[in-house]
């Protein structure tokens, strides 16, 4: 699995709880619908991780990283950004470490986590 996640390079939290939107942040499908207000909750290897929507502390999913849009069950997306905006230059991850994050093309950044004041989102930079 690698380093597992507990703070990124700079020290800060990156396991959250679904009370906040402190920590990263993801899409997952939950069975009906595709959650754009995801929090990773605990990691169980390099590409997958138990995440629960942000403000719904009771329910728990299970899910591993995809390219797209997460449209099954299981499935989810975290997107870093390579220019430093929350909007723009988005890149979905294949891997994530304490470290490194991979995406689904095999390029390797390091990775720090960015607050814009309405949530954390990961910085890539290209290795």
């Amino acid at each position: 699995m690698g380093r597992a996640l507990k703070k990124d390079i700079n020290g800060v939290d990156v396991i959250g709880t679904p009370a906040s939107n402190t920590g990263i942040t993801c899409e997952f499908y939950d069975g009906s619908t595709n959650q754009t207000d995801g929090i990773l909750i605990k990691q169980r290897g390099s590409r997958t991780y138990v995440v629960a929507r942000i403000g719904t502390p009771g329910t728990l999913f299970t899910n591993t990283l995809v390219t797209g849009t997460p449209s099954a069950a299981g499935e989810m997306r975290i997107r870093g950004s390579t220019t430093g905006n929350l909007d723009t230059g988005l890149v979905s991850i294949a891997k994530l470490t304490k470290r490194v994050a991979t995406d689904f093309s095999g390029n390797r950044y390091t990775w720090f986590l960015e607050n814009d004041s309405s949530a954390d989102y990961i910085v890539l930079t290209a290795i």
